[in-house]
């Protein structure tokens, strides 16, 4: 078995990888490295990027004006300005699309 390495070292050789202009097959030939493991490490890279990316709660403004009428809106908005209009028969739509969000 091989010898073990963890974040750092993997961390150093895809920004070394990244700055080469070489394809990561070549890359890991010429470093002498397991092209499966230079993909997992990759892969944990992107991941782990992904994760610090996610989708941030911020407050916001919620308006339901005479709900239960038919044809009434609901608006969502917040204080950077984006806004959700959902008429009232739409909202488990709306419901089931955040529920769906990472």
């Amino acid at each position: 078995m091989g010898r073990r390495y963890g974040w750092d070292y993997w961390e150093k050789h895809l920004e070394a990888w990244r700055q080469s202009a070489l394809t990561q097959d070549a890359y890991c030939d010429l470093q002498g490295l397991s092209i499966k493991t230079f993909y997992r490490w990759h892969r944990k890279e992107k991941e782990a990027v992904a994760a610090k990316s996610a989708l941030t709660l911020v407050p916001v403004n919620v308006e339901i004006p005479t709900a239960g009428l038919p044809g009434s809106l609901i608006r969502i908005s917040s204080p950077g300005g984006w806004r959700i209009e959902v008429t009232d028969g739409r909202v488990a739509g709306l419901a089931e699309l955040l529920r769906q969000l990472p």
